[in-house]
């Protein structure tokens, strides 16, 4: 009876260790078939955040070409600006007599041969004296237009200077 006991325990045991075993490897596939579902998730999730960072950079990197083309315009027109050379009205009316599309009053006038009178060479040394203080009044305002047109270079070139530094910022805000 003794040994019968035994042996029930010993089968009991068997079975025991069976079950056990037998749970156990279930619980374990059932834990690596968890683990892989897993997995693919984690590595789909992976591949969906890759395909998203190299869609941002493509966008980031179109974004940046932009801005660089749009600065470089920029700067173009700003180095246009300021470079550029108005011209001196002084200038422009020298060469429009000397081509001949601006004319003188009084150019084709010449004096008449002979004789003068007292009082006419009396009034023409006044009208030589009033003529000098003309001609010295036209040269101090050709230096006075000339030192205007240097003034109103000056300003265009701040004002390009100032129009392009607004047009950085308003390109730099727009890209924050």
């Amino acid at each position: 009876m003794l040994a019968s006991i035994e042996a029930k325990l010993i089968a009991l045991a068997a079975v025991i260790l069976l079950l056990v075993v037998g749970v156990s490897y279930y619980g374990h596939t059932r834990y690596r078939a968890g683990q892989t579902a897993v997995q693919a998730k984690w590595d789909a999730s992976q591949v969906a955040q890759q395909q998203a960072v190299a869609k941002a950079q493509a966008q980031n990197d179109i974004a940046s070409a932009a801005m660089r083309d749009e600065f470089n315009a920029l700067s173009a027109k700003y180095e246009a600006a300021v470079h550029a050379k108005a011209p001196a009205v002084a200038d422009s009316v020298a060469a429009g007599v000397a081509g001949g599309s601006l004319r003188l009053r009084n150019a084709g006038m010449c004096p008449g041969a002979g004789q003068v009178s007292a009082a006419t060479a009396r009034s023409r040394a006044a009208d030589a004296a009033a003529t000098q203080a003309l001609v010295d009044r036209v040269a101090a305002a050709i230096r006075i237009v000339r030192i205007g047109d240097a003034a109103d270079a000056r300003e265009l070139q701040l004002r390009a200077q100032v129009t392009g530094l607004q047009a950085v910022l308003a390109a730099e805000r727009r890209e924050h």
